[in-house]
């Protein structure tokens, strides 16, 4: 019985709980991080991205939004889900808004506290030695 309890009381912390890991060489990942949704940092870099759909496809590159108690997944979709993990964990010195880069390895790429330009982004990430191999592929 005891640990029918204790299953019982875990059950809702694993619905709470993202793990990006999950991304690992399939997508590159966009982390933009505020203290809440109306930050007008947070605003306008999730503007950079609106209108360029395909560019963000062609990249394997998915916008996460988070906050501290929620986080939303792209940038089409307004519904947060909650969850204060990822915002522990990618926002561990406190700044009120930041912009990190994580590439298809899982690694960050690049951080700022400033507002990003998405061309800066997509040079960066077409200068990565996996996006050039892409590239080539492609042709």
């Amino acid at each position: 019985m005891k640990s029918v309890i204790l299953s019982l009381l875990f059950i809702p912390l694993i619905s709470y709980t993202q793990d990006l890991t999950e991304h690992r060489w399939q997508d590159r990942l966009i982390i933009i991080s505020a203290d809440s949704y109306q930050h007008p940092k947070l605003l306008e870099q999730v503007k950079e991205f609106q209108n360029k759909t395909e560019e963000l496809a062609d990249r394997k590159l998915i916008i996460y939004q988070i906050t501290p108690t929620s986080y939303i997944k792209g940038i089409e979709n307004n519904q947060p889900t909650k969850n204060s993990t990822l915002y522990k964990k990618y926002n561990t010195t406190n700044k009120t808004f930041k912009v990190i880069l994580i590439g298809l390895d899982g690694g960050s790429k690049s951080k700022s506290n400033k507002v990003v330009s998405a061309a800066q982004i997509f040079d960066q990430i077409d200068q990565m030695p996996m996006r050039r191999q892409e590239i080539k592929l492609k042709n």
